[in-house]
């Protein structure tokens, strides 16, 4: 990882090239979390999709009947994923950028450079 900004500068997110990912995924973690803990969840949980009930079969909300907060809870994905592609080398990037949500990119990271859970298992 190239570390090429002083320690203490906080607004900007660490860039991440390929090296030492355990590293930057700590400081990415709490970079994250420092901006705003909703964009973080973006990040750790499923991406919240507005939907409504007919029949008793939920659906995606369409859109145009989106309410605000709804609209917010939506954009928060949309920041995580932005953080995100900014923090990424070119190389790091091609190898996410199929993913359309931050927890996709997060766990596609985390699978290239740590391996699955079966082959961290095999190792121990």
């Amino acid at each position: 990882m190239a570390n090429k900004e002083p320690k203490g500068a906080y607004n900007k997110a660490p860039i991440f090239d390929g090296e030492n990912h355990d590293y930057w995924k700590e400081y990415m973690s709490v970079h994250i979390q420092s901006v705003d803990m909703d964009v973080w969840d973006a990040v750790v949980n499923k991406r919240f999709q507005p939907q409504v009930v007919a029949i008793g079969v939920a659906q995606e909300k369409p859109k145009a009947d989106w309410s605000d907060d709804e609209k917010k809870k939506v954009q928060y994905n949309l920041k995580a994923r932005n953080i995100l592609i900014s923090s990424l080398g070119v190389n790091e990037y091609h190898s996410v950028s199929y993913c359309k949500t931050a927890i996709a990119m997060w766990d596609a990271l985390k699978t290239l450079h740590e391996g699955t859970d079966d082959v961290k298992q095999k190792k121990n």
